[in-house]
């Protein structure tokens, strides 16, 4: 049953991605690389994404003379674009170009929903609420929860901030965050912290499991991503139900993701 659930909804992804990077979802199986532009509704701001599933990779550009540059590379593999040489050889293009402060991202892995998980229960003295814009707004000022919340200066990704819950305690401090935002139309991403001193004791599974039920029921998809060294975000996104799809690295400019 698991098995089905992730294929359908990994095809229905593959859509969806390829909507917005602006190449056809059988590019993501095609065993090459594809180099597009970017569509002008696309709602990734980014100059340049390198994605893959896989079995074929896709890079997407802002700027069509990024394409051109790439397409001069004499890469033997499509997966070679997430090199870090390429993606900082693109880097330097884009600034050659006028991007001035252009700069390459590391990759991160993208999961989806592959079933139901049995929700763990939240043992006493913790408790999970959900939390309100100016406590939101309050937490991202003290910079414990930037994954779930985002940082003060991130105002494309908090303008998409469709909910968020928080486990406190009975004083009232929020140890753990769950956020959740708008990625792609129909597609909401969840992003967790957690206080270290509170770690080990589930509540990231919990509120990755809990915030995945909410987003399903709002008829939305869940969507779980890690940067490649976190091994223990990657480790709570496979006990929360979610299994790896995609890769994306990126080249940007930092007032675009303002």
């Amino acid at each position: 049953m698991m098995e089905s659930q992730y294929r359908e909804a990994a095809a229905a992804f593959k859509e969806i991605l390829a909507e917005q990077m602006g190449c056809d979802a059988a590019d993501y199986d095609s065993n090459a690389l594809t180099i597009v532009e970017r569509p002008e509704d696309s709602w990734e701001p980014h100059l340049a994404l390198a994605t893959t599933c896989g079995t074929g990779s896709v890079l997407s550009v802002r700027d069509p003379r990024l394409a051109d540059w790439a397409d001069e590379q004499p890469l033997e593999t499509h997966f070679r674009i997430f090199l870090p040489s390429f993606l900082e050889g693109l880097a330097a293009e884009a600034r050659r170009l006028g991007h001035t402060e252009a700069k390459s991202h590391s990759a991160t892995t993208g999961m989806i929903h592959a079933g139901p998980v049995p929700s763990r229960k939240l043992k006493p003295p913790y408790e999970l609420r959900r939390l309100g814009v100016d406590e939101q707004l309050e937490l991202r000022e003290e910079g414990h929860f930037e994954n779930a919340l985002g940082e003060p200066t991130e105002l494309r990704r908090i303008k998409r901030m469709k909910r968020a819950f928080g486990i406190d305690l009975p004083d009232g401090q929020v140890v753990a965050v769950a956020g959740i935002w708008d990625q792609y139309p129909g597609v909401q991403e969840i992003g967790v912290d957690v206080l270290p001193a509170h770690r080990g004791e589930g509540l990231a599974q919990i509120l990755t499991v809990y915030s995945a039920k909410w987003i399903r029921a709002a008829g939305n998809m869940p969507i779980y991503t890690y940067g490649f060294s976190n091994t223990r975000s990657a480790n709570n996104g496979l006990k929360s139900g979610f299994r790896p799809l995609w890769n994306l690295s990126a080249v940007f400019v930092p007032e675009d993701m303002t």
